[in-house]
């Protein structure tokens, strides 16, 4: 069930016994990509260090707790090819994905499935399970102390409007491109790309604080 934000998220249930505890995000990723996910899913994963926390305005899964705080999840879809290859690569993850060549230069998209990364404001309008991801795409023509800008002002989600970023919420969007451009997915570079479908699935694991 899609959430709206704002609005009351997650019930309080005992520890499953077949509960996954993961180290991080990028961990998580990796469980997720291999399972076969959809809203019935009965994936139940623990994250310790998760960049969601601050979405959720806690400071982490409470793993010593017998009654843990379970959320539904969206997870973003990723389904990508590397340079000079036809070969598709799928990866899931429920954070965020990050494509560009350097932050600072030329084009930039990101893909989250909240508003936070880091200290930073991305996507303020953004939930982690409304059945949508947002995408900011701050255009190539932005210059260094443009962007220097935006950086600050993204720390209190002040960044928007701006004539330079595109904000757009979405199920699916697609990235192609000629030249191959390296893409980030929960912080840890996968490779360079030059086409990737990324698509919304809704309701797809459940994680517990």
């Amino acid at each position: 069930m899609t959430i709206r934000k704002g609005q009351q998220w997650g019930h309080f249930e005992d520890r499953p016994t077949d509960l996954q505890v993961l180290s991080d995000d990028f961990s998580a990723s990796e469980v997720i990509t291999n399972q076969t996910l959809n809203s019935e899913s009965s994936l139940k994963l623990s994250i310790v260090k998760s960049g969601l926390r601050r979405t959720l305005g806690i400071n982490g899964a409470s793993m010593g707790n017998g009654q843990m705080l379970c959320t539904k999840f969206d997870v973003i879809e990723a389904n990508y090819t590397f340079a000079n290859s036809d070969a598709v690569t799928r990866r899931c993850f429920i954070g965020c994905a990050f494509v560009h060549e350097n932050l600072f230069f030329g084009k930039t998209i990101a893909i989250l499935n909240s508003s936070f990364v880091g200290n930073r404001d991305w996507a303020p309008r953004a939930h982690p399970n409304d059945g949508k991801f947002d995408v900011i795409e701050l255009d190539s023509s932005m210059n260094i102390r443009q962007r220097l800008t935006a950086f600050r002002l993204m720390k209190s989600g002040s960044h928007l409007p701006h004539p330079k970023i595109h904000y757009s919420q979405m199920s699916e969007y697609v990235f192609s491109q000629e030249k191959s451009t390296p893409m980030k997915i929960e912080g840890v570079r996968v490779g360079a790309i030059r086409h990737c479908v990324f698509r919304v699935l809704p309701d797809a694991v459940n994680l517990y604080w």
